[in-house]
């Protein structure tokens, strides 16, 4: 709010300089910004909150220091007298919607004579930095800017049929706003306007129209001063994308009581520098005025809030100097609310107005503050582990935005699935939630392949949307994607991520799984993950369609989805810490030719299956398929380790053990012992 410190000082008693205004303001909530001299003048610019709409006007400001210092509001003088015929010899008001206008006036002034405004109202205005229009128009902004009541006046002359209906706008009618550089809108249907016997003469609140503006010519004025609800203001305001200082005010709440008081100041003002005979009457049309509330404040209440000792009858004597009317009873303080104070509805707002007039600054403050930190829940720890565990494999993590094109989104959805998606014209061209996070990360690696990034592995968690069995349904996934650097190895780079990301979710006795059956139709050599048996997610290698899609060169990309949710929501088991062992462990390979279609889980099962004395692990060593390895076959290395707590085992103890894991894989999965 852009303020004049001599135009505050018109309303004080004791006048008071620039700083000591700023010091004061402060100490009541509204912080200073900036400030500047001028001409004989401080211009100084005040932060507002969104709930102080009384304050963004030279009175509320004058208002909020006499509170502070404990003294006088000098108000205006807002008694014009009436002459002449009754206002309805001249125009007739019909509000059709009391729902959104609670009150609308008007007021008559006939024979005026536009022309500059006198020197103080010139000099108020441009030390706020306004242009100064013609003594009509300068008058509406030196009452907004004084009260805080927007008023707007129309040239008499010019409204059709002598009548103000206040309705909803007609879809397709045309409007034309007041201002230089202004274009004329179409209206939609759904905003208020103020309208004539033919066309909207104002966009109700906002700004009015160019048809009736006052002119050098204009003899004739009505001055209108209404109360609009604050939703009807701001949806035409954005929807036009037309603001004003009028619906600045208006959106914070004006209240009909008000109005009658700023109607009369901007009559006399008109009347003092445009002469002329204001007609006898007013034409309103609205409600009845509402009555002012009462909040009752228990002052223990306060003190126990606050957490400062402020006596009963202090606490009546500050709510008073900010024009509550407080009566003190056993019941509390009742205060009846001004109604410039809209904002005020319940105890707590009246005791932090104790609050402002005590001073923020004056509360004591505790040097030590004993506090105890929030355990981090076990999601957030699981979370943490899964990412620390893939940046420690080298991936990379992206953020990436939940909005993508219709065709990058349609291959991931699951059988019988369909898009969610938002209205086109907010999401910029791409307007779907993604189903699946993979789109996404094939976003970032075609975008790090075009700048020469030769290797990158990424990882991304989030949300992904589908609609599926007549619901919209909401997923986190977990995307992983990675280079295909060797193709001969096939899956197994990412089979190695997914067992370590399955030792964070389930522990290192985690039992993964991968078959060779899948439903993602964006893989091909394609498998189904599964931990302890249940579901996680797919991988395999991105299908050549899906990745030429995204711009990226075929068979090169290995991806998974996973969905953790319910391992990273189950309970956590605190791992326990265990004596490293004395002594060595014996270790010994085997390698045995299997079919393709036995899983190292099979094997591994076979051999632990088999409880062998002093075996400590079975361990994945490697495969082979090539020379001596039948078609149809593969040779499957595994590791067994083997470790007795009271000695050093030999030779002769592990090979009985391994000749019995031998006879085992023979017999369960007709294996062939290479060695």
């Amino acid at each position: 709010m852009q303020t004049s410190a001599a135009w505050i000082n018109d309303y004080l008693h004791e006048p008071v300089d620039a700083a000591t205004q700023a010091e004061l303001l402060t100490h009541a909530g509204f912080p200073l910004e900036s400030s500047e001299e001028v001409e004989g003048d401080v211009r100084q610019d005040y932060e507002m909150t969104s709930n102080r709409g009384d304050c963004m006007c030279h009175v509320g400001l004058a208002r909020e220091i006499a509170a502070v210092r404990g003294g006088q509001l000098r108000l205006p003088t807002t008694e014009p007298v009436a002459e002449g015929a009754e206002i309805d010899a001249h125009i007739t008001i019909t509000n059709h919607e009391t729902s959104h206008c609670p009150l609308y006036t008007g007021r008559v002034i006939t024979d005026v004579t536009v022309g500059p405004s006198e020197a103080k109202i010139l000099q108020r205005l441009t030390a706020r930095g306004d242009i100064p229009r013609s003594n009509i128009v300068d008058a509406t902004n030196f009452v907004l800017f004084e009260l805080g009541q927007p008023t707007h006046v129309f040239d008499l002359d010019t409204i059709a049929g002598g009548a103000v209906h206040i309705r909803m706008a007609r879809a397709g009618e045309r409007f034309l706003p007041i201002g230089e550089d202004a274009q004329e809108i179409e209206l939609k249907g759904t905003e208020l306007v103020i309208a004539d016997a033919e066309k909207p003469i104002a966009l109700a609140g906002v700004k009015g129209g160019a048809l009736t503006a006052v002119t050098d010519q204009t003899k004739n004025i009505l001055i209108e001063a209404a109360s609009f609800d604050p939703v009807i203001v701001r949806h035409a305001s954005r929807l036009h994308g037309i603001t004003s200082d009028s619906s600045a005010r208006f959106e914070r709440g004006v209240s009909p009581g008000q109005v009658d008081a700023a109607a009369d100041r901007l009559a006399r003002l008109i009347l003092d520098a445009a002469g002329g005979a204001l007609v006898t009457g007013v034409a309103r049309s609205g409600g009845a005025l509402p009555t002012r509330s009462t909040v009752t404040m228990r002052p223990q209440r306060c003190r126990d809030l606050l957490g400062l000792d402020i006596g009963d009858e202090t606490q009546v004597e500050m709510l008073g100097r900010l024009e509550f009317e407080p009566v003190l009873s056993d019941d509390g303080i009742s205060a009846t609310v001004p109604w410039h104070r809209g904002d005020i509805t319940r105890e707590v707002d009246l005791i932090e107005e104790v609050m402002r007039m005590h001073g923020f600054a004056d509360v004591p403050v505790q040097q030590r503050l004993n506090i105890t930190p929030a355990q981090a829940s076990q999601e957030h720890r699981r979370t943490e582990a899964l990412s620390a565990c893939l940046v420690g494999a080298g991936f990379v993590e992206t953020v990436t935005h939940s909005l993508i094109s219709e065709a990058h989104a349609t291959p991931f959805l699951p059988s019988g699935g369909g898009l969610m998606q938002v209205d086109a014209s907010k999401g910029l061209g791409e307007p779907v939630l993604r189903p699946s996070i993979i789109p996404s990360l094939l976003r970032v690696r075609r975008h790090n392949a075009d700048r020469g990034v030769d290797a990158l592995q990424l990882f991304e968690m989030g949300s992904t949307f589908v609609h599926l069995d007549g619901r919209d349904q909401e997923h986190l996934e977990l995307g992983l994607l990675m280079d295909l650097q060797d193709a001969d190895q096939g899956v197994r780079p990412m089979r190695g991520v997914i067992d370590r990301i399955a030792e964070v979710l389930a522990g290192p006795d985690a039992c993964v799984d991968v078959t060779a059956e899948s439903s993602a139709s964006w893989l091909s050599d394609a498998g189904t993950i599964t931990i302890n048996g249940a579901h996680l997610g797919d991988m395999g290698v991105v299908a050549p369609a899906t990745a030429k899609a995204c711009g990226l060169d075929e068979g090169r990309w290995l991806a998974a989805a996973l969905r953790p949710t319910p391992w990273i929501v189950a309970e956590i088991t605190e791992r326990q810490a265990h004596r490293l062992p004395d002594l060595p462990a014996m270790e010994r390979d085997l390698s045995a030719i299997v079919t393709e279609d036995v899983s190292w889980r099979t094997m591994s099962m076979i051999v632990h299956s088999l409880h062998l004395q002093w075996l400590e692990a079975v361990d994945y060593v490697t495969v082979w398929r090539g020379k001596g390895v039948p078609t149809g076959h593969k040779s499957v290395t595994m590791r067994l380790r083997f470790r007795d707590a009271q000695r050093t085992l030999t030779r002769e103890d592990v090979e009985p053990l391994m000749q019995q894991t031998i006879k085992a894989l023979q017999s369960e999965v007709q294996a062939e012992i290479r060695s």
